[in-house]
């Protein structure tokens, strides 16, 4: 059984050339604490896919995809392996990203996110259909059934029964590899590329597929 693992990181388009409405809107839904500009990555309007990666079970992989702003970047040869997995990148463009994501996933029997339903899925098929790529397959599964999607939030906070944590406590507490122990975390992925951190951004998503899939190998025995 082919078994796809994937995740993404999200950044926001530029806060000054947005439409007056559209600042305006997002100012109204914004909470007190909380500053506009940091949540246009959140949506896949007012954002875009820097990272993908995709684990791959049978080969033994975990290919990333991402954007850079540096042309040099896109002759870059950068892959390694670690952990018994051969891990792959390679920079391209957003749209280049997704007809990558399509391609590989065709022949998955199974798919394994971590909140994977509620932004991943969404966010790949708005931004897929706002850059005219068209999906392979429909990745936006019914989430009570797990034949084909296994999002593991779901099954560790028993669709909502339970208060939900991070992925960075779940792996602490069944003790799998952290994709945070390097100091970058999904709320820093805006900053990093700003500062023009690609490659630091897709090792991090690749990190955070990797441990994903661990923790899935954790419960599922005992919670699927």
């Amino acid at each position: 059984m082919i078994e796809m693992c994937f995740d993404i990181e999200t950044i926001g388009c530029d806060w000054s050339k947005l439409e007056k409405g559209t600042q305006d809107y997002i100012k109204g839904r914004s909470k007190e604490n909380e500053k506009p500009e940091d949540l246009l990555g959140l949506n896949a309007i007012t954002g875009e896919i820097a990272a993908i990666s995709i684990l791959n079970n049978e080969k033994r992989e975990i290919e990333t995809f991402y954007q850079s702003r540096e042309e040099t970047l896109f002759m870059s040869v950068s892959d390694f392996k670690k952990d018994d997995y051969y891990y792959r990148f390679k920079v391209c463009s957003e749209k280049e990203i997704l007809r990558s994501f399509y391609e590989r996933i065709q022949n998955a029997s199974k798919f394994i996110t971590f909140n994977g339903l509620k932004f991943d899925c969404p966010f790949i098929t708005i931004r897929a259909s706002i850059l005219e790529v068209k999906p392979t397959r429909n990745i936006n599964t019914n989430r009570f059934r797990r034949d084909e999607h296994i999002d593991l939030f779901d099954v560790l906070t028993f669709f909502g029964v339970v208060k939900g944590m991070n992925l960075e406590t779940y792996c602490k507490t069944y003790k799998i590899s952290n994709p945070k122990e390097e100091g970058i975390s999904g709320k820093d992925v805006q900053k990093y590329f700003n500062e023009k951190k690609y490659r630091e951004i897709a090792e991090y998503c690749a990190r955070d597929v990797f441990s994903t899939y661990s923790l899935y190998k954790k419960v599922k025995n005992y919670l699927l």
